[in-house]
This record gives structure tokens, C-alpha cells and sequence, in this order.
């Protein structure tokens, strides 16, 4: 007699008996000498369930074993259970086995002589495996929430920048919890630091492998990173998501939240996500996001009845670069609007930008609400400060409904809808959540922390990063400051949102936020405002 023997192990006790792969190989060979059977090859399986039909070398075998070539009679296993604890698969396997004229013969089970007595036998003894694997399966999935619940880790992969250790033992029972490994959690720093400044990820990427920093010995690339800023648990906080006693992964608001040490703290992980959100191809043009042109999307013809968007154009074999109105180049049509050079248009407005909206005087011109310390002032921060928590708690429901309809099968995480509503509370979140801090600080602080010298300072940190050497952080830094150039025959007039200077001097340093709508007012010219601004960029 011609057999293949089968090996399964999913832990390393079963039933409260060690049933180690060398336990079962040894009695399935002594068993095989006693009766005079010939081993034509031996499959294993380590670490998998038999609930599962996903198990390599057991589907190896019944492929062989049943291909029509007769290779063996029969299959030898230490019991039913080894071959499968899932009656489908069972009943499968066994009927495939058959068909083949290849017999199944457990050595620690007597199920008779009789064909009809044993596949009774088998079927019955299957059953029960079955039973046994869904109660423990229950039983390890209540022992794992109560775990959680107590603050323990279940395992799984561990996140950069930690590692556990055994916080508690119980008896046999090692109980898990994560602490931060200093140099990790040094790089996890470092990236969120360079992410938050307005570094892009493969900036990012490039920088740390030059250096020769390394993710547990792997290379960085721009999929493992997008994991780090991802990654909520950065936060000291992160979800167990161990399924119910049905099977059923549970929704989130069913999820365990576990503290861990903290290496991100959570306004610094919104506003990378939310301006990470913001850059999404889905979202915004690549070639804006990545590009280099400063004022791609944001330069517009000012010319009356026209206000369509400047286009870049090249001139002298490539050798120049215009903005150019669109219409003009689109349609063909006359614009009075001159075509001006890239790196005027854009040296004019860096300059412009730096040295008078930046100018000290004038941002205490635009910033005296922030310097107002009358009751009425402190009233009115305090009703918007109560209006932006709302908005915080209204957006953080608004993503926790749409995870939801991930879990549930509702909608595909990559659907566009999904997509853009993600994008846009989480982009919407941070504005809120740095709104909020810039207001806790004024009411908390006062002019204990906010000052003309702070002011100053502020715009020394923001005129840096307007010259830095990275084109693409100077232009991102730009466009926070900008949301408009319009160009006309006679004048150029620049706006943006008053609001990026008022969180950004509050929170002690300049900060890139994702594109939201932003309905605040502007420190563009307006005549019925006293802090008008105006540009001398009139042209000639």
C-alpha cells in the first residue's frame, strides 16, 4: 500500500494536548511500519487552520492524489481533525479522495470496517472538530476583547517606533503591551516634522535612505511611508478590531481603543493627513501637486469679463516660460492682458508678499484681532471657539459613518465618492482642529504669549520659508499665504486668507494646511476695509 501522510499544527496545543508536526510524524510512521505501508511523500502545514481551505500543502496533496495518475491508496492523518475542522471542506476532500479510489485513514481513530460505518464514523468525528474549532474560536475572541479591554496588546504586526514587552504574566499567559524604541520613534518624529513642514514624500524618501536610515533594515519607499503618517496609533491610541462571537469584524464604533505612548501628538498628525489629503491626485492636478510653477492654478487673468486662468506657455525653442491667459491660447481670442515671463510674475509676488504683507507693521495691522484683549473680543472667540468644536465633532461623525460603509461592504475604499468626502472632513478636521488651538491659545494665553515680537518672529519664520532652496516647499508656502493673482493691464492684485495668519501666529510657527474652502476674510484690497492691502505692482 502506496500512502501520503498529511501534517497539520495551528498552535501549539489543541484540545489541551501538545499535537507538535514531529508528535504526528513519528506515530503516523510507526503506524505505517506496524502495517506494511509504503510513505510516498509527506505534506505539512504550520500555523493554519483547518476551518480554512487556503492551506497550501493540504491542496497540494488532494491535487496529486486525485490528478488520475493513482499515485497512492490511501492518506494517512493522526486524526479527522488534522484534515479539516469545517465541514465543507471535509465533505469536499473525503468525496474528491474517493472518487480517486483513495482511502482516508486517521491511526488514533477506529471508525470500523463497514464503508457506511466509518464515513459515519468520520462524519460524526468531523462534526465535533467542527463544534470544538467554533467554540474555541469564540472563546479566544472574548478572551482577546477582554484582553484589550484591559489595555494588553493582541498581537499582530508592530508598528515603527515600538515593540512589547511583557507588561503582566498569568500563570502560562504572557500579557503584551507596547513602549516606544527611542531611535524608531526618532524617525517617526522626524518624518511627521518634514511632512508637516510641507515636505512631499518622495523628498522625504530620498532624504532618509541618503542618509542611510533604515525601516527595521528595509529601504523607505513612498508605500512603507504612506503607512507611517497613516498610522493612528502614532497618536497613543490605537483599535482592536477582534471579531465578534459570529465571525463578524465589528464597526467601528464596536472597535476597543488601547492607549499606547504617544510619539505624535494628535493636531500635528491631522494637519499632515489633511494636507496630504489635499495634494491627492483625485483632488488636485499632479502637475500642480508636484509641479514647480508657483502660481499654477491660482494666477488669473484680470482683464473685465474674462477671469479665466492663466496657462504657462514656452517661447525660444523652451528656453522661456510665459503666463499667458488662457482664452488667448485656448480660443484665440484678443486679451489685453500681457503675457509676462514665469520668473517675473513670480519674483514680484515672493517679493511683494515678503516685504510688505510679512513687514512687521503690517501684520500687526492684519493681526490686531489677534491683539485685542477686550471682553467683547474674548466673548466673540468664545462663541467661535464653541462653533469649531462643533464643526470637529460633526466632521470625526462624518468619518467614522463613512468607515463604516467600508466595513459593511457599502462602498470600496477606493471609490471616487468616498475618496473625495474622505478628503475632505479630514482636510475640513485639521482646519477646525488648528482652529480651535489658535483660539484655546488666545483665550488661555493672552498677551502673555502673543506680542508684536511674536508677530515679528512669525514673519521672519514665514520670509525663510518663502526662500527656501526646496522650489517645491516655496511654492507650497506661497500658495498657504496666496489664493489669487490677477493679472490686468494696469495692476496685479494679490489675496489670500486671513485666517492662515492668524492660526499660523498663534500656533508659534507657519504651518501648511489642507486645501479647504476657507470663508474667512482676505488681506486682499478692499475699499470698505481698514486693513485694505495694496499692491504697488502696477504696470506700466
Amino acid at each position: 500500500m502506496r500512502a501520503y501522510i498529511y501534517l497539520r499544527l495551528s498552535v501549539d496545543k489543541e484540545d489541551g494536548k501538545a499535537q507538535s508536526i514531529d508528535a504526528q510524524r513519528t506515530a503516523i510512521h510507526d503506524y505505517a511500519r506496524r502495517n506494511n505501508i509504503e510513505i510516498v511523500e509527506e505534506f505539512a502545514d504550520t500555523g493554519l487552520s483547518g476551518q480554512s481551505s487556503k492551506r497550501p500543502a493540504f491542496n497540494r496533496m488532494i491535487e496529486q492524489a486525485t490528478d488520475g495518475t493513482n499515485p497512492v491508496d490511501i492518506v494517512l492523518i493522526y486524526r479527522i481533525a488534522r484534515l479539516a475542522r469545517n465541514m465543507r471542506v471535509f465533505f469536499n476532500s473525503l468525496d474528491g479522495l474517493a472518487d480517486a479510489g483513495v482511502e482516508v485513514i486517521s491511526i488514533t481513530e477506529n471508525f470500523g470496517e463497514s464503508r457506511r460505518t466509518k464515513r459515519m464514523g468520520q462524519t460524526i468525528s468531523a462534526m465535533v472538530a467542527e463544534q470544538q474549532a467554533i467554540d474555541a474560536s469564540i472563546y479566544t475572541s472574548k478572551s482577546r476583547r477582554e484582553n484589550a479591554r484591559q489595555g494588553f496588546y493582541n498581537g499582530g504586526p508592530v508598528a515603527f517606533g515600538y515593540e512589547t514587552y511583557v507588561a503582566r504574566k498569568d500563570g502560562d499567559k504572557e500579557r503584551m503591551k507596547l513602549r516606544i524604541v527611542p531611535a524608531e520613534a526618532a524617525v517617526v518624529d522626524q518624518i511627521f516634522n518634514w511632512a508637516d513642514m510641507g515636505r512631499g514624500g518622495r523628498w522625504i524618501v530620498s532624504e532618509l535612505n541618503r542618509r542611510g536610515t533604515t525601516l527595521r533594515g528595509a529601504k523607505f519607499s513612498n508605500g512603507n511611508l504612506s503607512g507611517i503618517l497613516r498610522r493612528v496609533t502614532y497618536t497613543g491610541i490605537y483599535y482592536d478590531k477582534t471579531v465578534d462571537d459570529d465571525g463578524n469584524v465589528p464597526d467601528p464604533e464596536d472597535w476597543i481603543a488601547v492607549v499606547c505612548p504617544a510619539i505624535i501628538d494628535q493636531p500635528r498628525f491631522d494637519r499632515v493627513n489633511a494636507l496630504r489629503a489635499s495634494r491627492n491626485p483625485r483632488r488636485t492636478a499632479p502637475h500642480i501637486v508636484a509641479g514647480t510653477t508657483m502660481l499654477t492654478g491660482i494666477a488669473k487673468c484680470g482683464t473685465a469679463g474674462c477671469a479665466c486662468a492663466m496657462t504657462i506657455r514656452t517661447g525660444k525653442g523652451g528656453r522661456y516660460s510665459y503666463y499667458v491667459c488662457a482664452n488667448r491660447v485656448n480660443k484665440g481670442q484678443s486679451c489685453p492682458t500681457p503675457s509676462m515671463r514665469r520668473e517675473v510674475l513670480d519674483d514680484l509676488v515672493l517679493d511683494t508678499v515678503e516685504k510688505q504683507l510679512l513687514a512687521p507693521e503690517r501684520l500687526q495691522s492684519l493681526l490686531a484681532d489677534v491683539l485685542d484683549l477686550s471682553d467683547q473680543k474674548r466673548v466673540q472667540r468664545e462663541q467661535e471657539l464653541s462653533h469649531a468644536k462643533a464643526e470637529q465633532t460633526r466632521l470625526r461623525t462624518g468619518i467614522e459613518r463613512l468607515l463604516i460603509l467600508v466595513e459593511t461592504g457599502q462602498m470600496g475604499p477606493r471609490d471616487p465618492i468616498f475618496a473625495k468626502r474622505m478628503e475632505e472632513n479630514r482636510s475640513a478636521l485639521a482646519a477646525a482642529t488648528t482652529r480651535i488651538d489658535a483660539l484655546e491659545t488666545q483665550l488661555a494665553q493672552g498677551s502673555r504669549k502673543i506680542t508684536p515680537a511674536t508677530i515679528s518672529r512669525f514673519g521672519d519664520l514665514l520670509s525663510a520659508r518663502l526662500r527656501d532652496e526646496d522650489p517645491t516647499l516655496r511654492k507650497d508656502y506661497l500658495r498657504m499665504l496666496v489664493s489669487d493673482v490677477t493679472v490686468s493691464n494696469s495692476q496685479i492684485t494679490i489675496s489670500g486668507p486671513k485666517a492662515v495668519l492668524e492660526n499660523g501666529v498663534c500656533n508659534g510657527a507657519p504651518r501648511l494646511m489642507g486645501t479647504v474652502p476657507i470663508f474667512d476674510r482676505e488681506w486682499c484690497p478692499k475699499a470698505d476695509e481698514s486693513d485694505e492691502y495694496e499692491s504697488p505692482l502696477l504696470l506700466p
